[in-house]
């Protein structure tokens, strides 16, 4: 009996204890997706229709093959406004145009829900029928929790418009909990899948990755030496396993928590550098830094200082000065 107490007991501080940040992870969280998103999206803009387009280098019926009715893609959007005879180069630019802006207002906390909720489905309309290593996986869960996150209670343009909102009741550390709980499960049966096979045993799986024809076109190491010195793939790839199998444990002992999220950054430093899997490397460690290494508020955005000094340097230019 005692012992069930006890767990409660845990429990119940687990997930009711106050967050150190006061709110400020879920608003780094939410500003974090939103440029990473326009960002992503700017360095594809000028090739948008090349690769979502229904004239596109991969042909739209091949990408919707395996689409479900219940998504709409963005090459059916183009279709439908063509029936109205719209061009596609309208459609598009007027596509782009929505996307930005909802993603701007996200980012500085306009109607925040709501702004969560059009750009998650203007995202899953434009990545639809495609595959981005995963990272628009992540991209969608992160536009999910922004929806059902309090988003909009922290360092936002809402908390201006709203001032009497309270927060008082908001248990914040709830969905902290939920952020690091999803974190671990990646990282625990990401290292169990590859823990099942034999290629991260032996290297070969390393050997693999740094030599496929995408990887590598950074730096241009010649990795021959490695043939030789197989020990080190070996390393390497143990290193991974460890990494990711043990992320659960070690991330919440105080003492390893470091290690471990400086460990776990550093991989994916490697993995962006050498394997050239920018966006999902850092959005990785986007996550990390979000869930296990912010630990003070940030300063809260108050600009009514600034429109407060405005008025009163306005006032004063308008007074005339005596002879």
């Amino acid at each position: 009996m005692k012992t069930l107490q006890l767990i409660k007991s845990k429990s119940q501080d687990f997930f009711n204890k106050e967050d150190n940040t006061k709110g400020s992870f879920i608003a780094f969280f939410r500003i974090g997706t939103s440029v990473f998103i326009l960002i992503h999206l700017l360095s594809i803009i000028l090739d948008f229709s090349k690769l979502y387009g229904k004239q596109g280098i991969i042909p739209h019926d091949i990408r919707e093959f395996l689409l479900s009715d219940q998504m709409i893609s963005f090459t059916q959007i183009v279709t439908f406004f063509e029936g109205y005879g719209i061009s596609e180069t309208i459609i598009t630019n007027s596509f782009l145009g929505i996307f930005i802006f909802f993603l701007l207002a996200l980012m500085f906390g306009l109607c925040t829900r709501f702004s969560a909720v059009v750009t998650l489905l203007l995202y899953k309309a434009i990545y639809t029928g495609t595959y981005i290593y995963g990272i628009d996986g992540f991209i969608v869960t992160s536009l999910f929790y922004l929806v059902i996150f309090p988003s909009g209670y922290f360092h936002s343009i809402d908390n201006l418009i709203f001032k009497n909102r309270s927060r008082k009741n908001l248990n914040v550390t709830l969905f902290k909990r939920l952020l690091q709980i999803n974190v671990c499960i990646v990282y625990f049966f990401a290292g169990i899948s590859k823990a099942m096979g034999e290629t991260w045993w032996n290297g070969e799986a390393i050997w693999k990755s740094i030599h496929l024809w995408s990887a590598n076109s950074i730096f241009n190491v010649d990795y021959s030496f490695l043939a030789e010195n197989s020990y080190i793939l070996v390393i390497m790839g143990w290193s991974v396993l460890v990494l990711e199998t043990l992320y659960p444990i070690f991330i919440w002992i105080p003492k390893t928590r470091k290690i471990w999220l400086y460990s776990t950054l550093a991989m994916h430093v490697g993995i962006g550098l050498f394997l050239d899997l920018y966006f999902f490397a850092s959005f990785m460690m986007f996550w990390n830094i979000t869930v296990f290494y912010i630990t003070k508020p940030m300063p809260e955005l108050n600009l009514s200082k600034y429109f407060t000094g405005f008025k009163r340097r306005k006032v004063l230019s308008q007074v005339p000065l005596e002879a």
